[in-house]
């Protein structure tokens, strides 16, 4: 996260205008900035106080509350429970679907004909761990099916940056700038479209369906980023040259100490996903276990980001689904690895060592 020294210039325009929330110089500034870094002209960016209020602002902007006729929605299993919670807060039902064997995500496709489509009242892809979404598939997608479609990419602000023409356009893109995330405003959000009205309708809907006037005519919430938030997110803004550049530093070690001790076809790391993670595939829920806890006995933290998919969660475990054979074969395998910008070379070795024992421990073990 940015220094206080990095802060202090926008924490005095804050004093000097006196304008905490509400959109004010700050938050205006952020949206503008970002939509020059993610938009590539087509598309532009309204902020938010979190990516879950994102993705309920963008699902009340394109689809709206849930109806009797159309109360579900599709998303996939494999997705962080914000997802599940945000549809639910605009009243809609999840619908489980399951995810691609390569790519971990939710493909269009697997949606041509499916007998849930006459309930749906919308479609949430997720992009797990920030790996890009093309735009075209899905608005394809929801221009067939008449159904509308909002992607939650929580953690794709680099995918986008990378590629905006490709991954940003008609189809509302939902991101997080929590802290865990490469690009942060320490907690934060924002939805960025290519749909001007459709971004009113977005600032409308976190301003409890506030617009122009004091009178509420939609359905909304609180969901503004603050000003605070914005001086942050700005910050990092200003370093984000150099937050990319130790990113990388730190996914290159990865990648040469994966390589070392031969098991660089177990590690998933940036650019496939966000540089904000390293994952390691252990190929089955014992061995994802048995690494967690030699991580554990060596002082190293790790992560099932997703746990083993929502339908495992207690609140989400009776949620309508398909089959979800690559979910439960992925979920459980996948675990999370200390990364962090300035992680040290011998930490990663120390990790990738204790994984690679494991891994070759489990290879050894007859079955």
């Amino acid at each position: 996260m940015p220094r206080a020294v990095r802060l202090l210039p926008y924490l005095e325009t804050i004093d000097a205008n006196r304008w905490y929330t509400n959109r004010g110089e700050l938050v205006n500034l952020l949206e503008t900035r970002l939509g020059d870094v993610l938009g590539a002209g087509k598309a532009q960016v309204v902020s938010a106080a979190s990516g879950t209020a994102a993705i309920e602002a963008a699902i009340l902007a394109t689809a709206g509350r849930a109806t009797p006729r159309r109360p579900l929605a599709l998303l996939p299993a494999y997705t962080f429970v914000a997802t599940a919670s945000a549809v639910e807060r605009c009243g809609y039902v999840p619908y489980l679907l399951d995810v691609e064997p390569d790519t971990w995500t939710l493909a269009a496709a697997r949606l041509n004909g499916h007998p849930m489509l006459e309930r749906t009242g919308v479609v949430v892809p997720v992009a797990p761990y920030g790996r890009a979404i093309a735009q075209a598939a899905w608005a394809e997608f929801a221009a067939r099916a008449n159904v509308p479609v909002v992607i939650d990419a929580a953690a794709g602000f680099e995918a986008l940056a990378a590629d905006p023409a490709r991954s940003t356009g008609t189809i509302p893109v939902a991101l997080s700038f929590q802290a865990t995330k490469a690009f942060s405003s320490g907690e934060g959000g924002a939805v960025i479209w290519s749909d001007a009205d459709g971004l009113l309708r977005v600032v409308r809907s976190l301003n409890f369906g506030i617009l122009w006037k004091r009178e509420s005519t939609s359905a909304g919430m609180n969901g503004k980023m603050s000003e605070y938030h914005a001086a942050v997110g700005l910050a990092a803004l200003d370093e984000w040259d150099h937050t990319a550049r130790a990113n990388r530093a730190a996914v290159e070690s990865y990648d040469r100490a994966a390589q070392a001790f031969g098991i660089r076809e177990r590690l998933v790391l940036a650019p496939d996903i966000a540089s904000n993670y390293a994952l390691l595939d252990a190929g089955s829920l014992a061995g994802a276990s048995d690494l967690v806890a030699a991580l554990q006995a060596r002082k190293i933290e790790s992560r099932r980001w997703y746990g083993y998919g929502l339908h495992h969660e207690p609140y989400w475990r009776n949620a309508q689904r398909d089959a979800l054979p690559q979910t439960d074969r992925i979920a459980p395998s996948v675990v999370g690895l200390p990364m962090y910008c300035d992680i040290s070379r011998d930490d990663i070795e120390r990790t990738i060592e204790t994984a690679a024992h494991v891994l070759a421990s489990r290879q050894r073990t007859p079955v």
